[in-house]
Order: structure tokens, then C-alpha cells, then sequence
């Protein structure tokens, strides 16, 4: 058992990290450039968020539920209202800042939402490579997978607020998104058996937060600064974001 909690720490840290990795490219990226790719960048992100919406959420949510036929469906249609709905919420109480600010904080808050089921699942994974339900080698697999796709969802949480925030802040509001994941990662693992119920519904709901924040408040920007790089960016976040859930996840 103490095993498996040091190795579920060093993994929990692990997937933290790679979000702050991801969120350091911001370093990279010179003003100028940022201003020039924006569209690209932005477009990138939101393919990034799309795809992680379905492959890492949606679909996991259906296929884990405890219900079957359409009522599985249904519960992931409910939480998917209820994050959009979440997302809705969120606008109303930031209605006084600025256009920018608040599409970034609601971009802010539907990462960091969606980091906690993914928390969650490792914490998960290590509770049951404790119980001896399956082998500490999946539940370590389980955590690389979800520690390489952060990497690309901190950079575009970081170069995606660019535009509002310093390098500096940039990155630490991309780091500070991943932090829920160890501390969800550590609930699931001592209460595995108690809230595992919960996660589909975790998943369907951060699904829909994410996919709220990502129209809403990255799409419409990035399309009037250009169509076509938009499209590409879009193209190519939803590629690379699809490959690694599959092949990862």
C-alpha cells in the first residue's frame, strides 16, 4: 500500500509538471509573434479543447457510466447542459470586467474545471492498483496518458491569454490550472470506492465547460483576426489533441 501511495505522488506530481511545461512555451513566443499567429494560436486551442472535450470526457463518460442504453447518454447530456450552463453562470458574475478579461477567466475556469475528473482518474486508477483490482503498470500507463496530453492544454491555456497577461502571469495562470489534478488525483485515490459513481458525471459536465469556453470565448476572436488560420489552427490542435487520447488514452 505505501508503495502504491509514493508511486500515486510521483505520478500526481508528474502530471502536474507537464501542464506547467506545456504552460511554459509561453517563454518561447515573442510578442510579436504572438500578435502575428494569434488567430493560429487561438484556433489551435480550440481544437485542442475540442477534442479533448470528446475523447477525454464525453466519450470516457458514456462508456464508464453505471447506467446503459440511452440513459447513459442522457447523463452525459445532462452534465454536458449543466457545464455549458455552469459557463453561463460564470458571465453573469464577471458581467463587470472587461470583454477580455472575462473570456479568459471563463477560458481559465473551464481547463481548470476539466482537470479535476482527469485528476480524478488517476487518483482512481492507483486506488484500484492498491485494492489489487489491476496492475500498478496500467495505472502508471494511465497517468503518462494523461500527463502528455496536458502538455499541449497548459500551452493553450498560457498563449491563449497572451493578449490580457504578461509571460509571467501567462504561465503561472497555465501552471496554477493543473493544481486541482494531484489534489482530485489524491481524493480518488483514498475515496475510490466512494465517489468513483461521480466521474462520468464529472467528465460530461467539465465537457461541456469546455466546449462553452472554447466557442464562446476563443473562436470569435481568433476568427476575425483570420479565417484560414483559424481553420488551420483549429485543424491541427484537434489532430494532435485526438492522436494522443487515442493513443495515450
Amino acid at each position: 500500500m505505501s508503495d502504491t501511495v509514493l508511486q500515486a505522488a510521483i505520478w500526481l506530481s508528474f502530471i502536474f509538471f507537464a501542464t506547467a511545461i506545456g504552460s511554459s512555451l509561453t517563454f518561447i513566443f515573442t510578442d510579436k509573434f504572438i500578435s502575428k499567429f494569434f488567430s493560429a494560436l487561438s484556433g489551435f486551442a480550440v481544437g485542442i479543447m475540442l477534442a479533448a472535450s470528446v475523447w477525454s470526457l464525453l466519450i470516457p463518460s458514456i462508456e464508464n457510466s453505471a447506467f446503459s442504453g440511452a440513459l447513459r447518454v442522457a447523463e452525459a447530456n445532462l452534465g454536458f447542459i449543466l457545464g455549458g450552463a455552469f459557463m453561463i453562470a460564470i458571465s453573469f458574475v464577471s458581467d463587470r470586467k472587461k470583454e477580455e478579461e472575462r473570456s479568459f477567466s471563463r477560458l481559465f475556469i473551464a481547463i481548470t474545471t476539466h482537470n479535476i475528473p482527469e485528476g480524478l482518474a488517476v487518483g482512481f486508477a492507483f486506488g484500484a492498483a492498491a485494492a489489487g483490482s489491476i496492475t500498478l503498470a496500467a495505472a502508471i500507463a494511465v497517468a503518462f496518458g494523461i500527463g502528455v496530453q496536458n502538455v499541449p492544454e497548459g500551452a493553450a491555456v498560457s498563449l491563449s491569454s497572451r493578449r490580457v497577461l504578461s509571460k509571467k502571469k501567462a504561465f503561472v495562470f497555465g501552471a496554477v490550472s493543473g493544481v486541482v489534478e494531484p489534489i482530485a488525483g489524491f481524493i480518488g485515490f483514498f475515496f475510490a470506492e466512494t465517489v468513483s459513481f461521480m466521474l462520468p458525471c464529472f467528465m460530461s459536465f467539465a465537457a461541456g465547460a469546455m466546449v462553452f469556453a472554447s466557442v464562446v470565448d476563443l473562436l470569435p476572436d481568433s476568427l476575425s483576426s483570420g479565417k484560414i488560420k483559424t481553420g488551420v489552427g483549429v485543424m491541427l490542435g484537434f489532430a494532435l489533441m485526438m492522436s494522443l487520447d487515442v493513443l495515450l488514452g
